[in-house]
């Protein structure tokens, strides 16, 4: 107790004196010090919880403020326009000489390349055969194309069809829209008892109305007679265009067919020809004497989908007949059974020359000049085929025509021409 006692006082007496107290200011300053050091220190230390992004993240949206706010800059906005207009310009000149090369190379290629002098259009080398029937095909698709682009000009729709089904009137059907509508004369050189193949839509007649539109697509009838009468008479004075327009005053026009059987009835004897009716069958083919010639009502389904006119100009020798079609050049190239045609025929009409005609053309009634008597189909081609309307087992016989048989339609005068009004 002593000592503690002892002790005490003389910390006391430390502590109290000058010496002591500095001693003790030193150790508190030291202490301060110190603590102040933990304080800063321990504001120093980085966080030892997990980082959230957070500090990133905004970090990362001041950085895209200043950029965007960099790129609104005018002068910026200024650079920005001319690197793009550089790299536009760039690019469209590197553009322009590739295509550019290409095309000279083009042009090179097809300079050198080697041609068809027929058609340029078809490959060289291709025979001159093959090459007419590539020209041909490629000039009708043309203008098929060209009636496609325009079809809401035809306000009859016939018409259309006539194109699309007969590639041989695709021109007449391409020119219709711009036509006159008007006929002019026929000047084909002809050849009594070498029957001429008409076809509707020639463009001497084809545009035509005769009845309910044009004779293109009406005019069986009328072209079928047209036929026979050229035939016949080796004259062109009555063309489908004059036929037509007096069967459309006598009313012949109408049926089916598009024509009355009238008209082969009472028009020949107007024409210097002699028209007799007859039952539809393969026997009265062979009944009809020489220089003669058949005017068929053919149903529809028979020979196209229509109901129309055909001309049977002769009996070939295997039995089978020779039919001009007016309205298909696909009927009109082939031979066809005679059964064929009568069984599906439902009009019958022997057409010939009267004697007087003949007379007047400087030939009897059984042939020219008394040679004795055949008539001959003459196609489009100008083709001849002899006819043996005489005999029953389709023997053929042949005549020679003479230049005096040769008639045009300018061999005869204005007045041959002329048609009284009893005529319309």
């Amino acid at each position: 107790m002593a000592n503690s006692s002892f002790d005490n006082n003389r910390n006391r007496q430390r502590g109290s004196s000058p010496r002591g107290q500095n001693r003790n200011r030193g150790r508190q300053g030291s202490r301060s010090r110190s603590s102040s050091n933990s304080a800063n220190s321990s504001a120093r230390k980085p966080l030892t919880r997990p980082d959230t992004g957070y500090t990133l993240h905004s970090r990362q949206k001041r950085s895209q403020g200043n950029l965007a706010a960099t790129l609104m800059q005018p002068r910026v906005l200024v650079l920005i326009v001319i690197v793009v207009v550089v790299i536009g310009v760039l690019f469209f000149g590197v553009t322009s000489c590739i295509n550019r090369g290409n095309q000279e190379t083009k042009v090179t290629t097809e300079e050198t390349k080697p041609k068809n002098e027929q058609d340029n259009r078809v490959a060289a080398g291709v025979s001159a055969m093959m090459t007419s029937k590539f020209t041909e095909a490629l000039d009708q698709a043309d203008l098929l194309a060209q009636i496609a682009e325009t079809a809401n000009e035809y306000e009859d729709e016939r018409l259309l069809t006539l194109a699309l089904n007969e590639p041989s009137a695709l021109q007449f059907v391409a020119d219709y829209p711009t036509s006159d509508k008007s006929s002019s004369r026929y000047e084909d050189p002809l050849t009594r008892g070498d029957v001429p193949c008409l076809y509707n839509w020639d463009k001497r007649w084809g545009a035509v109305t005769y009845g309910d539109g044009p004779l293109a697509v009406t005019g069986s009838g009328p072209t079928t007679l047209a036929m026979a009468y050229m035939g016949l008479t080796g004259k062109a004075d009555f063309t489908p265009t004059e036929i037509a327009q007096q069967a459309s005053k006598a009313n012949y026009f109408g049926n089916d067919s598009g024509t009355k059987g009238e008209l082969f009835v009472k028009l020949p004897e107007t024409m210097g020809l002699i028209s007799e009716s007859y039952e539809p069958s393969s026997d009265n083919f062979y009944s009809i004497g020489e220089n003669t010639v058949f005017a068929v009502e053919v149903n529809a389904g028979t020979l196209t989908d229509q109901a129309h006119w055909v001309l049977v100009v002769n009996i070939n020798a295997d039995g089978s007949v020779t039919v001009f079609d007016p309205t298909s050049t696909a009927v009109s190239a082939r031979p066809w059974d005679m059964n064929t045609i009568a069984d599906g025929s439902t009009s019958f009409y022997s057409i010939s020359a009267s004697e007087q005609t003949l007379k007047d053309i400087g030939a009897d009634k059984s042939g020219s000049d008394g040679a004795g008597g055949t008539t001959s189909a003459k196609g489009a081609n100008g083709s001849k085929s002899s006819s043996a309307n005489s005999s029953k087992d389709g023997a053929t016989s042949t005549d020679e025509t003479t230049e005096e048989d040769e008639y045009s339609y300018d061999e005869y005068d204005s007045s041959s021409d002329e048609y009284s009004e009893d005529y319309y």
